[in-house]
Formats: C-alpha cells, sequence, structure tokens
C-alpha cells in the first residue's frame, strides 16, 4: 500500500489533459461555428445557434477522452493544434463565402 502514494505523476499527464481540455474546448468550439453556419442556411435561422450550442459537449468530451489514448502528450498537443487550424481554416472560409 506504500508503494501506491509512492508512485510519481506522469508528465504526459498534465500535457494530455492541457490538450484534451483546452485545445480539444476551442476545437469543440470551432466545430460548433461550423454547425452554425451550416444550420444557418439550412434550417430556421433561431434552430441554428441552439443547435451549434448544443453541440459543443458532444465533440468535446469525446475530444477529452480521445485525448489520454494518444501515445505522447506532445502528440496530442500537436494533433490538437493541427486540428485546430484546419477547423478555423474551414471556419474563415465559410464566412468568406
Amino acid at each position: 500500500m506504500n508503494s501506491f502514494f509512492k508512485q510519481k505523476i506522469q508528465p504526459d499527464w498534465w500535457s494530455k489533459s492541457f490538450a484534451g481540455f483546452v485545445l480539444g474546448f476551442m476545437l469543440a468550439l470551432l466545430c460548433a461555428s461550423l454547425i452554425t453556419l451550416w444550420a444557418v442556411q439550412h434550417f430556421s435561422p433561431s434552430l441554428a445557434p441552439q443547435l451549434g450550442m448544443w453541440s459543443i459537449p458532444w465533440i468535446w468530451l469525446p475530444l477529452c477522452f480521445i485525448a489520454y489514448f494518444i501515445p505522447k502528450g506532445w502528440q496530442s498537443i500537436f494533433i490538437f493544434l493541427l486540428l485546430n487550424a484546419l477547423a478555423y481554416g474551414a471556419l474563415c472560409w465559410m464566412r468568406a463565402t
């Protein structure tokens, strides 16, 4: 029982938590914005913001879960930053058209 308390917390834990919670939340917001922009064109204007708003937890929570299955913390940060950049580029492209 004493060895259980002497275990060190792995440094990857912090970077994976940062990737999942912060970068995952940013990605969920970007995806919700994309959903809202798409829904404005296909659904009623009053339904589009609600659809975007309620999609955030459905996107964010799996992203937090997935971040811990990436082998290294820096890899999860890199993957989430890349996905954020792609989603932001898609958002800028959709707003320009």
